[in-house]
Order: C-alpha cells, then structure tokens, then sequence
C-alpha cells in the first residue's frame, strides 16, 4: 500500500490538486484555517488516475469487515464512493451535513436499511 499511496501523492502534486498557501490559509467548512488544500475531485478529470484510485479503495476496502453498501459524505465524497461502490457491486448512498430544507427534506440519499453495514 506504501508504493499506491506515494504514487498518489506523486498524482496530486502534478495535477496541481494540492495548493499551498501559508501567507493565506484556506478555510475549511469546521472554521479551521489550513495552509495546505488538497482537491481530491481534480483526479476525476483524469481517468487514468481515477481508475487506480478506485483499485486503490478497492484494494484498501478488503482491510475493513464485510459491509453491505458504500455510503460517500456530501458533496466531494460523492463521486469517489459512487466509483467504489460501481467497483464493487454494491448499493451507494450519500450523505448530507444537514437534510435538504425542500422536497423530501432529506439527509441520506439513496437506501440504507437498519442493520445494513456501512464503508464511508
């Protein structure tokens, strides 16, 4: 897993996915102030790099306890898990921080039954 992960590394940087910027740090949506931002979506834009990554989750999901679908956290966590979980033959599901004030007023998209296990 070391070489996967040092080749990802490698992957960001000259994708230009990861930004430094001390003199301004980035804002996360906790409040926290960061001088480093790493842009995970960037990679969806290369398929040669999005398909390793997903081998590489692939690869990294077999470490975890049998689960019955892949759930992702909304929204930059959506499409790496939907890629996983297409991988996998398994069911998806998201997320949100909060359930939408319109519609259905939801919080989780898709189908998570009780007792189903979860990878997110």
């Amino acid at each position: 897993m070391n070489d996967i992960a040092t080749k990802i590394a490698q992957w960001l940087l000259q994708i230009n996915a990861i930004q430094l910027r001390p003199q301004n740090p980035f804002i996360w949506s906790s409040g926290i102030l960061s001088p480093i931002y790493c842009d995970n979506r960037i990679t969806l834009s290369y398929p040669e790099i999005r398909k390793a990554l997903v081998q590489a989750f692939t690869e990294a999901a077999k470490d975890f306890d049998t689960f019955d679908l892949v759930a992702g956290v909304a929204t930059a966590g959506i499409p790496h898990g939907a890629l996983l979980a297409y991988e996998m033959n398994l069911p998806f599901a998201y997320v949100r921080s909060k359930a939408k004030e319109h519609g259905q007023k939801n919080q989780i998209e898709g189908r998570i039954l009780p007792g189903q296990r979860v990878l997110w």
